[in-house]
C-alpha cells in the first residue's frame, strides 16, 4: 500500500493515502508532504496504521526519533 508521510506544523506526522493531503486534520496544519512509503513489511504497527488510513484516510503519529 502507497502513502505519503506529511509533517504538522508541529512535531506530528501523518500517513494518507491521498497524495495531497486534502483529509488530514485542519487543526493540526498547514501539512507539508515529506515523501511517499510502501507499508508492506507487516507487523501490528502497520497493520493499525492500514486500518486507520482505511478507516479514516490517514494516520497520525509521533515519530520515535523526535
Amino acid at each position: 500500500m502507497q502513502v505519503w508521510i506529511f509533517q504538522s506544523s508541529g512535531s506530528l506526522k501523518a500517513l494518507c493515502a491521498d497524495e495531497s493531503g486534502t483529509r488530514l486534520p485542519v487543526e493540526h496544519g498547514p501539512w507539508t508532504r515529506l515523501r511517499s512509503v510502501n507499508l508492506d513489511q507487516g507487523g501490528d504497527d502497520e497493520n493499525e496504521a492500514k486500518s486507520l488510513i482505511g478507516e479514516h484516510g490517514y494516520c497520525c503519529f509521533h515519530d520515535a526519533d523526535d
